[in-house]
């Protein structure tokens, strides 16, 4: 949501912990993401911890697998 094509109204309110945006951009969002509905009003408690976790380089080279080449 924060970094997708056409999102710009969505923001990281660093205090709270959470999305924020318009309450028109998350309708548009919401009606066609359905899912996402549930986080309108969620904070993140652990989202920077996680994110130093898992926003690392990740591997790009001709022997690169993802998660679902392993389970394969």
């Amino acid at each position: 949501m924060l970094s997708g094509k056409d999102n710009s109204g969505f923001g990281w309110d660093e205090y709270r912990q959470m999305v924020v945006g318009k309450c028109a951009m998350w309708n548009s969002y919401i009606s066609s993401h359905k899912a996402v509905g549930q986080f309108r009003h969620h904070s993140f408690s652990y989202c920077d911890q996680l994110t130093s976790i898992y926003a690392k380089d990740r591997a790009i080279g001709k022997d690169a697998q993802t998660a679902a080449d392993i389970v394969e």
